[in-house]
């Protein structure tokens, strides 16, 4: 691979090391169908854990759902489907420990709902960096990308001490440096770096993930249509599970899934604080179908960089309205609005701010960890993020027009001049 200072945009033909390459050359042994087949997914996972039941959370009809549109739609390559049956099998797995960990131990449940701040912002809005930050907070808790791959304790792991899952996370976040060495410069992940709470949703198969790293419009569309609380209700739980193994303060979450779901957000988690961050749209979507052209190349040979254009027009446009309209429902729910543009220019006084209005203090010790994370360098220097709206097939108008109504509902204004 010919290095450069910014990521390949030709994303019809994306890296690949050359093992992974004459794996993908490989004939298949079995279909689609049978790869991903729920029973035989939900056997492994039992076999795996010796336990067979599943918590009332939901489970069973999307993961149907979910295999059959990856056997209709996703064209996945022999690589692909290695990642994406051996995901499915691990949430599995982890969903099984977790919810024998809740039976065995009902005074999980029975804690009240922990204290959260949950960033619902919409994106590539600063919502990393913004989670990130708060993160720093000695207080706080957040979710670590080594806990969100494995959230159970391992059946031989010592109680509170959980380095194999750590050990198994930094061979995760280095496996994957290799796999695709310019992903770090579009979504940096870190074994010890806050992940997105939207890995712990996939625990009911209920979640944005599926649909950002494959083309499964069928699965897409049915979760337009149904009721998302009993999932975030699961998340709930599945928070105090966590808390009871390493309790802190406070948490903060993020993911822009929540956006699509912030009234549910609201009803699930009354007391949370919930902030939404904005950009103008007409920096964020090309970067945003960048980051889903790059992260469905994992998985696929088929990369339509139009189609994903398409679909991520229309799932941020229905983000963006669905919630306006749950804070419009609930009037009495505060929610901490902050621009980008605030955020790049005094991050530290952003973070002030957000506590300020929780009415809880900052330490010292907090603030001075803050500026230290503020003062490291990004995962991803030195390489840039390169995307444009043409690759997708979308315009500067095509976005002014989508997202007419929300710029103006919250004051966005695009921080450059229309070419």
């Amino acid at each position: 691979m010919t290095q450069t200072n910014a990521t390949n945009t030709n994303y019809t033909k994306p890296f690949r090391p050359w093992p992974i390459r004459l794996f993908n050359s490989l004939p298949r042994l079995r279909s689609d169908e049978a790869v991903f087949n729920p029973d035989n997914i939900i056997r492994y996972a039992q076999k795996m854990t010796g336990e067979t039941e599943f918590s009332a959370a939901p489970l069973r009809e999307p993961l149907e759902k979910l295999c059959a549109a990856i056997a209709e739609d996703a064209q996945l390559s022999n690589f692909g489907r290695v990642v994406q049956e051996t995901r499915l099998k691990n949430l599995l797995v982890n969903r099984l420990r977790l919810d024998a960990l809740m039976r065995k131990h009902p005074e999980i449940l029975a804690q009240p709902t922990p204290d959260i701040i949950i960033i619902a912002g919409l994106a590539r809005t600063g919502t990393t960096l913004l989670h990130r930050t708060l993160a720093a907070n000695p207080d706080a808790r957040s979710l670590p990308s080594w806990e969100a791959l494995n959230p159970a304790p391992l059946p031989s792991e010592p109680s509170g001490n959980p380095a194999k899952r750590i050990s198994k996370g930094k061979s995760a976040t280095g496996f994957m440096g290799w796999l695709a060495p310019d992903f770090s410069a579009v979504h940096p992940v870190g074994a010890l770096e806050p992940e997105e709470d939207i890995l712990l949703l996939d625990l009911t198969m209920i979640s944005q993930t599926a649909e950002a790293m494959m083309h499964v419009p069928t699965y897409s569309a049915w979760l337009e249509t149904i009721d998302h609380r009993p999932a975030y209700e699961y998340l709930r739980d599945v928070l105090k599970v966590l808390g009871w193994l390493r309790p802190a303060e406070h948490w903060v979450l993020k993911t822009p899934n929540h956006s699509e779901q912030l009234g549910t957000i609201m009803d699930v988690f009354p007391d949370a604080t919930v902030i939404q961050t904005h950009r103008h749209p007409s920096e964020t979507m090309a970067s945003c179908c960048s980051l889903m052209a790059h992260t469905q190349a994992l998985s696929s040979d088929y990369i339509d960089p139009h189609a994903i254009g398409q679909h991520w027009l229309h799932k941020v446009a229905r983000m963006a309205t669905k919630a306006s309209v749950a804070r419009k429902a609930h009037p009495d729910r505060p929610v901490i609005d902050i621009h980008y543009a605030d955020l790049i220019a005094d991050p530290l006084q952003t973070i002030s701010s957000i506590y300020t209005a929780r009415q809880t203090p900052l330490p010292e010790k907090s603030r001075a960890a803050i500026k230290s994370a503020l003062a490291q360098p990004g995962a991803h220097a030195g390489k840039r993020h390169a995307y444009a709206l043409s690759d997708f097939g979308l315009s500067r108008s095509d976005i002014e027009t989508t997202f007419a109504r929300y710029c103006a509902e919250y004051d966005i204004h695009p921080e450059s001049p229309a070419p």
